[in-house]
């Protein structure tokens, strides 16, 4: 068995992340995930998580080319249902932590600012220049629009002048700003995507577990491995022709989002008409300003605004949720994250609608093609300070003040005489 990796490798409890190819069982991606499962069984294009086999394991072949070893904190078994096909069931605690493991020392940083923002520049000034002087054989990236602001502040950060090359020569992701900055870090790798550490220096921070006050802490940790990674799963996105051949989007077949994709009406006066298709069958016909397709982390962003519920990251799925739609029953739905789903304009359309995918515009969608979702198997490996079941937790309750009572405002309200 033949694995390419990059220099580190994920420890975990649960469940594979990566995508094995039908021909030596080659692990498709820069760094590997070991796992801490039990496979028992055969299994035949089962998912587990984000790994999905399409090589079948016999009983000739499973015991040369195991690929899971017992687990003291963690049992997964295969089992049957009823149409014979194989399915994992979790017997063991469902929260997972993963745990990074470096194959060598980390060689090459990428730091992300939030542009134009005077926090991040002195953020970025102050990490810069204590890397450089504590990890002086970490080469400190950045992109080419920061350099051209710094390059006399720090005269030792290199760019590279191809932004393809990032996936290849990043060993870590420092990113700060807000939420919106791991976006934009999310859209710098097609594909796989190293460990991201994240500090709060934008508006909300619902995805950030730092604070800049600890960067020493946090950054030393991660050299030395000593975190813990919290996988985010994203969605790929791909856009097809009549003829169902993909039309590429900056150069790639498909875009791997982390918050969602939307298809929207955009300027035009009427309500748009969706076909919806889950698995190559018929599932609902949307009459709405649009669709929204998301995942757990962007359950929390365009879907929440659009009514759709908030979904813990740790439970894999794909969260349908119309955008103010017609019907008053068209309410947001949860699909198993194996699941493929279709959208397309109905005949009957009178226009286009915007395939907008994390925040940005990318094709106007005719009658006769069609946009295809599925699950990404390259999430995000965001680092986190603590646990994530306390992180996530605090979270929706600091920041998006989760069932808060109003008793708070009407004392305000009392306190300044306000009257109605």
């Amino acid at each position: 068995m033949s694995i390419q990796n990059k220099g580190y490798t994920w420890i975990a409890n649960s469940i594979l992340k990566k995508q094995f190819l039908s021909n030596g069982c080659t692990l498709n991606s820069h760094f590997n995930l070991i796992p801490s499962l039990l496979l028992k069984k055969e299994l035949n294009n089962a998912y587990l998580g984000n790994l999905s086999f399409s090589r079948k394991y016999n009983s000739s072949t499973i015991s040369k080319n195991r690929i899971f070893t017992e687990s003291k904190s963690f049992i997964f078994e295969a089992v049957k249902n009823s149409n014979g096909t194989d399915i994992i069931t979790n017997l063991g605690n469902p929260y997972v932590d993963y745990h990074l493991k470096w194959k060598r020392t980390p060689r090459t940083v990428l730091i992300v600012k939030k542009p134009k923002d005077n926090t991040t520049e002195e953020a970025l000034i102050m990490i810069a220049n204590w890397l450089h002087n504590e990890y002086p054989n970490i080469n400190i990236i950045v992109e080419k629009e920061v350099a051209d602001n710094f390059f006399k502040k720090l005269p030792f950060i290199h760019i590279l002048q191809n932004k393809k090359e990032y996936p290849k020569v990043v060993d870590f992701v420092i990113t700060l700003g807000g939420d919106g900055t791991i976006l934009h870090t999310s859209s710098l790798f097609p594909k796989e995507v190293p460990p991201i550490i994240s500090f709060s220096l934008g508006t909300l921070g619902f995805l950030l577990p730092y604070n800049i006050k600890h960067y020493k802490e946090g950054i030393t940790n991660v050299i030395k491995g000593n975190v813990k990674l919290l996988l985010r799963m994203r969605i790929a996105v791909s856009i097809h022709n009549r003829n169902e051949e993909i039309i590429r989007l900056n150069d790639l077949d498909q875009i791997h989002a982390m918050n969602e994709v939307s298809l929207h009406r955009g300027r035009n006066p009427s309500l748009t008409s969706l076909k919806c298709s889950v698995d190559g069958e018929f599932f609902t016909n949307s009459v709405a300003d649009g669709l929204i397709v998301a995942t757990p982390t962007g359950s929390t962003a365009y879907s929440l605004s659009a009514g759709g519920p908030i979904v813990h990251p740790s439970v894999q799925s794909l969260l349908l949720t119309p955008i103010c739609p017609r019907s008053l029953s068209f309410r947001p739905a949860l699909l198993p994250p194996h699941a493929t789903i279709h959208l397309s304009l109905d005949d009957k359309s009178r226009g286009s609608v915007v395939v907008n995918i994390d925040g940005k515009d990318y094709y106007d969608l005719n009658i006769g093609e069609y946009v295809q979702v599925q699950m990404s198997p390259y999430p995000i490996p965001c680092i986190n300070q603590e646990t994530k079941r306390i992180t996530w937790k605090k979270h929706i309750n600091s920041l998006l003040k989760w069932n808060q009572k109003f008793e708070g405002f009407a004392n305000q309200l009392n306190h300044h005489n306000y009257s109605f």
